[in-house]
């Protein structure tokens, strides 16, 4: 009985954030109209070229529709989003296209860092908060201050220099087309990501497992002959990750705009590189979809993560 209220409970939760989640995804839609109207340049003219005349320029904003008012363009354009159009580049191709191309090498990426950076936080959250205020807990957790403090392109820089170049191991930009090459050619843009990440996560969860280590329940658990691994997985990790999973969810929504710097340094053509080459080109619908996407991917994130708690911790289900 009492599951199934909790249940009842977890489920009008997030059906209320479900809701929330549109309103929000329209308020970014919004936002992101909005900053590509008033950025510089016409799209128009853009596509034509500077030798177009103006009579070719003001038909084109007319079969473009940016001879209407904002607000119409506006509702025309979440229809046309709904409809899969995000709009055509400056030379003349579908942008919905251009992602679909690149949206791969972004995914693989991302996902390469998120392993490691969970990987390594797990491990070295547990190594510190098991050896606190010992030399191993001083030792890392100077490293992982040390490394909140290092550039991304700089660290990637000097894999290339140490690793790529001097070992041959890894190539030195781009993916490969085969499963072993993939692998290997995102080692060093995933270690580059994951050494940015996981100080963050790793005092986080340090403080967590601490708290929960000295907690009672805890206490009593190991009263009862309850050790190793049952009681890591059952009662320590699962009411230490909360905090911990907030926090990688907020990092994984800097990680979508963050990745444009590790495709610019490791030379992935994803949708980082083609945002940049967008926004060098003044192509706007280019720019307006893949920053739609990302800001999306935020939210989307925010929300998986909000979630994920709820789900481990039915204390904060909301009554």
């Amino acid at each position: 009985m009492v599951d199934s209220r909790r249940g009842a409970r977890l489920a009008r939760t997030l059906a209320a954030k479900c809701g929330q989640l549109v309103v929000v995804v329209l308020a970014v839609t919004l936002v992101v109209f909005v900053l590509t109207q008033v950025a510089p340049g016409d799209a128009a003219r853009l596509r034509l070229g500077p030798r177009a005349s103006e009579e070719a320029v003001q038909a084109l904003r007319h079969q473009l529709g940016l001879d209407r008012s904002l607000p119409v363009q506006y509702l025309d354009y979440l229809a046309r989003m709904v409809r899969g159009d995000l709009g055509v580049s400056v030379d003349g191709r579908q942008v919905t296209a251009i992602i679909g191309q690149r949206i791969a090498d972004t995914a693989w990426l991302m996902l390469g860092t998120l392993l490691l950076s969970v990987v390594g936080t797990l491990l070295l959250a547990w190594a510190t908060a098991w050896f606190r205020d010992r030399v191993a807990d001083h030792v890392l957790r100077l490293a992982m201050l040390l490394a909140l403090f290092l550039p991304s392109f700089w660290v990637g820089f000097l894999l290339i220099r140490l690793l790529a170049i001097q070992t041959r191991w890894f190539p030195v930009a781009g993916l490969g087309s085969t499963p072993g090459e993939l692998v290997r050619s995102l080692v060093l843009p995933s270690v580059t990501g994951a050494i940015a990440l996981t100080p963050v996560l790793v005092r986080s969860l340090r403080s967590s497992l601490i708290e929960v280590l000295d907690s009672d329940y805890v206490a009593v658990a190991v009263s009862l002959g309850i050790r190793g691994p049952r009681l890591m997985l059952r009662h320590v990790l699962r009411n230490a990750l909360g905090p911990v999973i907030t926090l990688l969810a907020l990092n994984v929504g800097y990680l979508f705009f963050g990745v444009v710097v590790l495709e610019a340094t490791f030379g992935v053509p994803g949708l980082g590189s083609a945002l940049v080459m967008a926004s060098q080109k003044q192509d706007v619908y280019v720019v307006q979809g893949i920053t739609l996407l990302f800001a999306v991917g935020v939210v989307v994130a925010n929300f998986l993560g909000e979630t994920a708690v709820q789900v481990l911790d039915p204390r904060t289900v909301r009554r």
